[in-house]
């Protein structure tokens, strides 16, 4: 991966202070192209990039790239993993290439092809591609919402970026969306288009901006088919089983060192065990937590490393190193992003990226083929039977909301399920998407109110899977990805969301891939020879850690008194004192219960707002 970051004027050529904007901005984005740095001006552009080397790693692919002529250019941050496809393609129209990067066959493929040339690649990617002589800028985002694209309006120009830290020198005005904020307290994250920042903008998944001149132009490119599948389940198995495997191979393309993430659940497992057939010492990679068994699964990593012949690196965190490094951690987020999932992912990446540049990922397959407890949370509310409605009922008149134990995480689970069984569509999807309930979040904020997006599908596993894709997917775990490796300058594969794998998964049968039983049912089955048994059967445990204990052992270190003072959150406007001390009395009471989520989005939050200001005076 890379950092891109432009300017484009809608009636004035760029200059210099355009320039000096984006050579200010770079610096921000340096951990994600830390191999080199450059900003040119084009006609009405300036364009800059921060190279991560990956592919074809000398000077000579350095961005932004041009073609001979100087009318064409591009900052381009990804990978485009059918690349040699398209070369050959433009070889018998007589391109010549100097290069033997992704990023030049991606130049000289939008030049003989369009706009339209988009639908043809299949990788990760955001760019800006201009057009001199046209005066025309195109801004593109991957189908999944892989990779980041931000963009602000004003008057003048557009400008974009990889990440928000870059608007604080790309534009003048920075105000608090407080839609963006209610929306990060109850999932934890700011779900695109939003940002935290009225005046930028999340370009969606699937969508390119188009700038010709001074019009400007969204359009979503991506059109959502289903597939023909094989009518009889075992076709359809040997069917993933090759698309999957077609999807890892492609992404082992590297001129830099590859390995594989590895936690031992089914997904990482399933793309390290296909990595390790076609690449000789393959390095994989887990974490886990040396004084807290519950959340460790590193062992369950270490089984399918030995299976599969890998060279494992177990990580075991210790708290001291974890309370160590915390308040560092906090300074990577570009904006408020509370997903603590993302600790493990730091250090994860952080351990990787000593001796590899690339690592191949599970993430995705949950939201394709129903792996998640929620997925069957919903799918057994049609028809829980009398044993399920009454343990849950029960554990819904209990005070225990907690996961530190498996009992009380249980317990916490089936009061979740009897509300959930209440509740109509698409009610009960955004309740099993949030974090905080309306009450929680509200008795934080001066102002929550917000809308939620309605994708009007009906109420089936398909239409729930469509929704994560959509929403929790590109907004929750590919932004984590993406922040915590991209802060260790690590790039980061993920095969499932291959664009084949994905039109496959959509259009397969909901009791194929989870029939309230069972998650990711055809995709264990189609791979069941390939591992041990174990590492099907064993129950589904998310990437969690031990937040409460870490933010309180760490609290005088990651938190300033100031956050709690009265006088403080009146002149910040944003928060009601009397919600943050009953948050703080909470999280500190013998029975902080699921507290810590709240606490820690605030932290992060103020965290994020005292460096963001502090850098604008």
């Amino acid at each position: 991966m890379c950092g891109i970051v432009g300017i484009k004027k809608f009636n004035t050529r760029s200059s210099k202070a355009d320039e000096l904007r984006i050579q200010n901005a770079l610096p921000s984005q340096k951990h994600r192209g830390p191999d080199y740095s450059s900003c040119e001006l084009m006609g009405n552009v300036a364009l800059g990039h921060n190279r991560l080397a990956i592919i074809d790693t000398k000077e000579r692919s350095n961005q932004p790239f041009k073609d001979k002529t100087g009318r064409y250019s591009i900052v381009f941050n990804g990978e485009i993993y059918n690349y040699q496809e398209l070369k050959n393609d433009l070889l018998k129209r007589d391109y010549q290439f100097e290069t033997s990067s992704d990023t030049e066959v991606l130049l000289f493929h939008l030049i003989e092809n369009g706009i339209d040339g988009i639908t043809d690649l299949e990788g990760c990617f955001a760019f800006g591609f201009y057009d001199n002589e046209e005066d025309e800028l195109i801004l593109v985002r991957d189908r999944m919402g892989i990779n980041p694209l931000m963009f602000s309006i004003d008057e003048q120009q557009i400008s974009f970026a990889s990440e928000l830290n870059s608007f604080k020198w790309l534009i003048d005005t920075h105000t608090i969306d407080e839609s963006a904020l209610a929306n990060y307290f109850r999932f934890t994250y700011i779900p695109a288009p939003l940002t935290i920042l009225k005046e930028v903008q999340k370009l969606m998944p699937g969508h390119y901006l188009k700038v010709k001149g001074a019009d400007l132009d969204i359009v979503k490119y991506v059109e959502e088919s289903k597939v023909e599948v094989p009518r009889d389940y075992s076709t359809a198995k040997t069917e993933l089983r090759e698309k999957v495997e077609r999807a890892v191979i492609s992404r082992l393309n590297a001129d830099v060192p590859l390995g594989t993430f590895l936690s031992g659940g089914v997904d990482s497992s399933i793309v390290s065990a296909i990595a390790a057939d076609f690449k000789t010492e393959l390095s994989t990679f887990s974490i886990g937590f040396d004084e807290n068994k519950f959340y460790d699964e590193s062992a369950y990593a270490q089984k399918v490393a030995d299976h599969i012949g890998s060279k494992h690196h177990s990580i075991l965190l210790s708290k001291e190193n974890v309370l160590k490094e915390l308040p560092e951690l906090l300074n990577k987020f570009d904006e408020p992003f509370a997903d603590s999932s993302c600790i493990a992912m730091y250090f994860l990446s952080e351990n990787a990226t000593k001796r590899l540049t690339v690592c191949l990922s599970g993430d995705g397959a949950d939201e394709l083929f129903g792996g998640y407890n929620k997925h069957t949370a919903f799918v057994r509310s049609k028809s829980p039977g009398l044993a399920l409605n009454l343990l849950s009922r029960i554990a819904g008149k209990t005070k225990s909301n907690s996961r530190s134990s498996w009992l009380s995480n249980k317990i916490r689970q089936l009061k979740k399920f009897d509300l959930l069984s209440s509740l109509k569509w698409p009610d009960n999807y955004w309740y099993l998407a949030s974090f905080l309930t309306e009450e929680e979040y509200s008795s934080l904020l001066n102002r929550s109110t917000f809308e939620l997006p309605d994708y009007a599908l009906d109420e089936s596993l398909s239409s729930f899977l469509k929704y994560d894709q959509r929403f929790v997917l590109p907004n929750d775990m590919l932004k984590k990805v993406d922040l915590m490796s991209m802060a260790n300058s690590l790039e980061v594969r993920v095969p499932f969301l291959d664009s084949e794998v994905v039109r496959f998964a959509n259009s397969l049968p909901d009791s194929w891939k989870n029939d309230g039983r069972n998650g990711k049912k055809i995709l264990k089955d189609a791979f069941s020879d390939l591992l041990p048994d174990e590492i099907f059967t064993r129950s589904k445990k998310g990437f969690e850690v031990p937040l409460t204990d870490w933010v309180r052992e760490s609290w005088n270190e990651i938190t300033e008194d100031r956050w709690f003072d009265k006088a403080f959150l009146k002149e910040q406007n944003l928060f009601r004192f009397e919600g943050v001390d009953v948050m703080k009395e909470q999280f500190f009471s013998k029975k902080p219960g699921e507290s810590a989520i709240r606490v820690w989005a605030y932290i992060v939050f103020q965290n994020w707002y005292g460096r963001w200001n502090a850098k604008l005076k």
